[in-house]
């Protein structure tokens, strides 16, 4: 996919969070361990939250702002969801780390090259921002991974 607009890197990146509470939620309803699936609750929490935080960034930006015209062509490699290769039910919690972590790994990513390639300091700042948001989710998904480990 082409960003054509800094508004349409934000748009994909948000689809993105949404479609991953729904690869979660799946997770979740197959799943037969309770703390894996407590684990996959406090990711889809995490990824509503960030879908949210996306859109309040699109609606509270200053016009004209968003409308930055990117030459950036986004690998159709990135920003796919990943395939869950056994049953569903099979996979370990540090297997769903994994996943989260490679998932937020590219949106990062994603987020750093957008950055990179802007002039506007207003549109660098926002996907220098978003980036943050995301290495601190991972921080975040990471540390209570450890306390769902000692349940």
């Amino acid at each position: 996919m082409r960003f054509e607009s800094a508004r349409d890197a934000l748009k994909h990146a948000n689809e993105f969070h949404q479609k991953l509470v729904v690869f979660y939620q799946k997770l979740a309803k197959d799943e037969n361990m309770p703390r894996t699936q407590l684990l996959l609750e406090y990711m889809i929490s995490e990824e509503k939250k960030l879908a949210e935080s996306l859109a309040n960034y699109e609606k509270n930006t200053p016009s004209g702002v968003l409308d930055t015209w990117l030459q950036y062509a986004n690998d159709q490699e990135i920003l796919k969801l990943p395939i869950v290769k056994n049953h569903p039910s099979t996979q370990s919690m540090d297997d769903i780390l994994e996943l989260s972590m490679q998932m937020s790994d590219e949106l990062i990513a994603v987020y750093q090259v957008v950055a990179e390639q802007v002039d506007e300091h207003k549109v660098k700042d926002i996907f220098n921002n978003l980036a943050d948001m995301q290495w601190q989710k991972q921080k975040r998904i990471s540390m209570n991974f450890d306390r769902f480990m000692d349940i």
